[in-house]
């Protein structure tokens, strides 16, 4: 029998640099790094995601994808125009005024832009004022985006989301996980322990938020919620793990997506992953301790353990 292809979502890296090296990054983007992906790249692997019919949505991330603002615009217009939602994930830095945020955010609705994923927490104010993720915060309000609010935090972490809610000014923003759900809100907001990984590895384990989230049960993103770097390397899911590079799982250069997940899926170690979790690698698992921030710090740290012993 066929492996069922069920991802969702693709994230495109378009590139790996960013105006800000936050101390938290797992991917350790910054203004160092230099690979992005070419605009004939990228708009190759839309058309294979577009060849998946349960890929609906394509994420356009980093790095920081506004550093490249006139290849982000045609990339929105290119997926919206074969029928995919689209996402951009950002920091705001470009957003210096509302007239700034206005004249970028307008051009990016008008070629088809649906979500931005904002960036507002202590690692990014550190670097970035929180001046421009208002001013990039309102104007998608205004123009009917929808948003969603990634807070990673620590220990001694001042910006909570629920500060981040009293900093916006906005009571409909709805905190995923502190309440009753409520149909479709236009704003959603999480928050998530940082995982040490990447750059996030130099932080002391005491700032570490262990038991943030849960460690038990199958993951969902595994094959699923899928990401692809500038040069082709396929990701397997969209957080620290799939940095690993014994854990890539092919290169869109080389092979199409639908294939590379297809084979993926008869890789044991990602049916493992995605029915019993991380918790399932039990022979590298026994007698660890159980100090880990979240599901996907507990995989990062197996996963590499796994890599090491070879």
């Amino acid at each position: 029998m066929e492996p069922v292809i069920d991802a969702f979502r693709l994230g495109m890296i378009i590139t790996e640099r960013c105006n800000a090296a936050c101390r938290h990054c797992w991917f350790s983007s910054g203004p160092d790094r230099g690979r992005e992906m070419s605009l004939k790249e990228a708009e190759a692997y839309i058309d294979q995601a577009g060849e998946i019919p349960s890929i609906r949505y394509i994420s356009f991330t980093g790095g920081e994808p506004f550093l490249l603002p006139e290849m982000l615009l045609r990339l929105v217009r290119y997926a919206s125009d074969i029928g995919l939602h689209t996402e951009c994930v950002t920091n705001s830095f470009w957003a210096s005024t509302e007239g700034a945020a206005e004249k970028m955010l307008k051009r990016l609705v008008d070629s088809g832009l649906e979500v931005i994923n904002l960036s507002v927490d202590d690692f990014h104010q550190s670097l970035i004022p929180f001046e421009r993720v208002l001013n990039s915060y309102r104007v998608a309000r205004r123009l009917g985006l929808k948003i969603v609010l990634m807070c990673a935090t620590s220990k001694s972490s001042r910006i909570r989301i629920e500060e981040v809610k009293r900093m916006l000014g906005d009571e409909d923003i709805y905190i995923i996980g502190r309440g009753e759900e409520r149909g479709y809100p236009q704003v959603i907001a999480m928050e998530m322990g940082f995982i040490p990984a990447g750059r996030g590895a130099e932080i002391p384990e005491e700032e570490w938020l262990k038991g943030s989230g849960p460690l038990e049960g199958g993951c969902q993103a595994v094959l699923r919620d899928i990401a692809v770097a500038p040069g082709g390397r396929v990701l397997p899911c969209c957080s620290a793990a799939g940095t690993i590079e014994d854990l890539s799982i092919g290169n869109a250069r080389v092979k199409r997506l639908k294939d590379i997940l297809e084979e993926a899926w008869r890789r044991p170690i990602f049916k493992l992953l995605s029915d019993r979790g991380p918790l399932g690698l039990a022979v590298i698992f026994e007698n660890r301790a159980l100090s880990y921030v979240n599901k996907c710090h507990l995989c990062y740290d197996i996963l590499k353990a796994l890599g090491k012993e070879g």
